[in-house]
C-alpha cells in the first residue's frame, strides 16, 4: 500500500527525533545521497550508514536536539519540508531555533536524496514552489 510522500517525510523526521536508527533506515533508500546546507562545510553524503551517522551525530552535540515539521509540501517526487530546529549547545547550555528547509526526493515509498537549505526561499525555489 502506497504512503504519501509526505507522509513518509514527517516518519522520517519523527524516527530521527527518536534517534531510531533503524526506523530512519527503512525510510531512506541504501544508496541514499544527503546534500548538507552550504554553511554546514561539508559536501555530499551518500549512502545509508553515512546518512544516518551524519544525522544522528548532530543530534549528538547538543544536549538538547528536536526538529518540528512546520510545513510539507508535496509535488511529483519530491516534498519539501520547512522545519525548525530547536535545543540547546552541548556545555554552554546556549539555546538555539532554527528554521531552515530541506528538499526530499522520494521514490517507491523511500528518500532516496535530500538537501538542506538554510534560506527557505531558496528551498521553495529548488523545489519549482512558492508559499
Amino acid at each position: 500500500m502506497s504512503q504519501k510522500k509526505t507522509e513518509i517525510v514527517r516518519a522520517l523526521y519523527e524516527a530521527m527525533n527518536d534517534q531510531d536508527s533503524g526506523r530512519v533506515a527503512e525510510l531512506i533508500h541504501p544508496e541514499v545521497e544527503w546534500v548538507p546546507d552550504s554553511r554546514v562545510g561539508e559536501g555530499p553524503i551518500k549512502g545509508r550508514e553515512s546518512v544516518i551517522r551524519f544525522f544522528m551525530d548532530r543530534a549528538e552535540m547538543f544536549d538538547e536536539y528536536h526538529v518540528e515539521v512546520e510545513r510539507l509540501w508535496e509535488k511529483d517526487d519530491q516534498v519539501l519540508a520547512f522545519i525548525r530546529v530547536r535545543g540547546s549547545g552541548q556545555g554552554s547550555g546556549a539555546q538555539f531555533d532554527i528554521r531552515i528547509g530541506h528538499l526530499w526526493i522520494v521514490h517507491d515509498e523511500v528518500g532516496v536524496r535530500g538537501e538542506g537549505y538554510g534560506d527557505r526561499g531558496k528551498a521553495l525555489e529548488a523545489a519549482g514552489l512558492s508559499d
